[in-house]
Parts: C-alpha cells; structure tokens; sequence
C-alpha cells in the first residue's frame, strides 16, 4: 500500500469533513482505546453504505478497509476505492493472492485494517430495527496468521431515515451485483449516531489453539464485545455521565 492513499484520504477527509459533521451528528465513546500507533484489525458494524465514512471522519488513523469486490462495479466507486486504498476482496471467501499480498503491506506498515465481519448480511434483511447477525470469521484468520489484536467497535443509530435504495434493482443486475443485493430495498441514511470503541483484543491469547479453533473462538470473543458495546451505546445514564 503506498502512501498516496493516505494522502488523498488525509485531504478528502481535510475537505469533506467538516460539512459531514454538518449533516451527522457523532457522539463517540471510547476513543482511548484507540492506539496511536502499531498494526490493528478495526471491526465495526454494517448497517448503512455511509459506515465507513462515518469510522472514517472521526478515527485518527489511516484505515485501509476491505470492500466488497462487486463495489468495483458501481460508478466512481472504482476510482475511489483505488485511490483511498481500500482492498477488494470476494464475498465467497475465495481470497485471492493480490489481496493477501495487500493486506500483509497494511501490517508490515504498522497501519489499520478495517472490515465489516457482518459482510452485507445485514443490509440484506432488509430489517434495521433487527440485532447484529453473526460475523464471518475471516477477519479472525488475518489476526491470528498476521499475529495482529482485533479492536471491535460499533456505530449506533439514534436518528436515523430509511429511503428507498437509489440504484434500481434491474441496474444492480446488469452491474453484477450478488442477486441478495440486487433485491436490497432500503437503505439507511444516519442523522445522529453514537460511536464506541472497546478495548483490542489480543491475539495471543488465541495462538495455543489450532487456527479453526482460534479463529472460532476470537469472532465468537468479537461478536460477544460489539454486542455489549452496541448496549453502552444505547445507555442513556452512561451518555450522560460521559458528556
């Protein structure tokens, strides 16, 4: 990964934030959790198209994020994608060369991963009112074979409006995009959010087992903290006391 991605993330987020912050209001908690330095694996949520956005506007560091291979496909997404140093990878699990090669660079660089462990599970249901679906797990394996702490967060909604998705169905097909996305009818769009980041989890406490063990047992370790982070983030008295 080259440094020219960082620098075009630095001046767009230069650029872009602050009439992002206009149109979202962001509340975060945990920010201290947050390493300043040092290779990390950031897990968040995935509710909203706008997510890696919203990580992106208030996290201090550079995030390389893994996006779904088919975004490639959608109009100016590509270049975007390219320039900000995101890494595509196949929903089906079949990840190719060139994206572990990339993926090693993040690390050797010291810099964040960012996934998504929901994939589009979520976004797929069609339900925003329902609770988190389980994670994929390879978000474990790149932390338990690239020796890396997994730092969980989670964005929760507290205003929000759901529209109809703006891409038609019949031109998601013809981009093609998965039939489950493809059959996608709302979308979110955030006006407030809340922010929290946990504690990393170490990965060494996962080296003992065999690597399908390890990795079972982090993303079950993930999930169980995202979820109990997406509870402090609906807790009213703890806001109140941290604002």
């Amino acid at each position: 990964m080259d440094d020219s991605a960082k620098k075009t993330v630095g001046r767009i987020k230069k650029f872009v934030t602050p009439f992002f912050h206009l149109a979202l209001q962001t509340d975060v908690l945990g920010f201290h959790n947050i390493q300043p330095t040092g290779k990390l694996i950031l897990t968040c949520n995935h509710r909203s198209d706008m997510d890696p956005f919203v990580i992106g506007a208030i996290f201090p560091r550079y995030i390389s994020w893994i996006a779904a291979d088919y975004t490639m496909r959608i109009p100016l997404f590509k270049d975007l994608i390219e320039k900000t140093g995101c890494i595509p990878m196949a929903i089906d699990g079949n990840i190719s060369i060139g994206s572990i090669k990339k993926i090693q660079q993040v690390f050797k660089k010291g810099d964040v991963l960012g996934i998504f462990p929901e994939g589009h599970d979520y976004m797929v249901q069609n339900d925003f009112s329902a609770p988190m679906v389980p994670l994929h797990s390879g978000f474990a394996a790149f932390s338990l074979r690239n020796k890396v702490d997994v730092m969980p967060s989670v964005i929760v909604p507290i205003e929000e409006t759901i529209s109809d998705y703006p891409l038609p169905t019949i031109l998601r097909a013809f981009m093609g995009m998965p039939k489950e996305v493809c059959d996608i009818k709302k979308r979110v769009v955030y006006k407030k959010v809340r922010i929290v980041f946990g504690e990393a989890i170490n990965h060494q406490e996962y080296l003992s087992m065999s690597l399908e063990e390890g990795m079972k047992a982090l993303s079950v370790r993930t999930h169980e903290s995202m979820l109990d982070l997406m509870e402090k983030g609906k807790n009213e008295a703890l806001w109140k006391l941290a604002s």
